[in-house]
């Protein structure tokens, strides 16, 4: 891509960022779009297919991060013995948390578009994924304290799937309410400790 094309996508991207911004991914015009960046609408076509596609093209690298490093995290964390788990439970907020706030404020706008500017079906969508791999791992967390002997309480899918939702809707929150990065990270831990206590008393630890 020459320097000129280049510049060219850069500018469609940056003026797409401000109007799903401004009007959310429906609203969104793409006449304004090309308007705002010094092109025709057709120019835009040129680089993206449409819409769609320049929404995820802006976004989707953030949210791809987010998902990887959040499933890793629960990768390395059932690699642990069922003893190493049961101790890790007592850190593993405290560290993931700030992790996963900064995350996110070092991403603020794209995550604006992905929590509240994008359409509701590609929000959904993006919230379930997350929520599904903190599913996944509360299970196997319940049957390696079982393994250890625990008296886990008896929880069926539906609380847990609403338990581990519930999370990702906190962080939903902090973005959607502007609230700083200092405060989030603030609210984020104690909401965690919170959590973990609950976690604690369903785990039997």
């Amino acid at each position: 891509m020459s320097t000129q094309g280049y510049d060219t996508r850069l500018a469609i991207l940056e003026a797409g960022k401000q109007e799903f911004l401004k009007y959310g991914y429906e609203g969104a015009s793409l006449r304004r779009i090309a308007g705002e960046a010094g092109v025709t609408t057709g120019a835009i076509y040129g680089y993206f297919p449409g819409k769609e596609a320049l929404f995820e093209e802006l976004t989707g690298d953030a949210a791809d991060g987010l998902m990887e490093n959040y499933r890793t995290m629960h990768v390395d964390f059932a690699g642990l013995s069922p003893e190493k788990q049961a101790e890790a439970l007592d850190v593993i907020s405290d560290e993931s948390i700030p992790w996963m706030v900064d995350y996110v404020y070092d991403r603020f706008d794209l995550f604006k578009l992905i929590f509240c500017k994008s359409s509701k079906e590609y929000c959904d969508s993006y919230l379930s994924q997350l929520t599904e791999i903190e599913e996944a791992s509360t299970w196997k967390f319940v049957e390696a304290m079982k393994e250890l002997g625990h008296e886990v309480m008896e929880i069926d899918s539906t609380i847990i799937h609403i338990l581990a939702r519930s999370f990702f809707q906190q962080l939903w929150e902090f973005v959607a309410h502007d609230v700083p990065r200092e405060k989030a990270l603030s609210y984020g831990l104690v909401l965690g400790t919170f959590q973990h206590a609950g976690w604690k008393k369903i785990m039997g630890l």
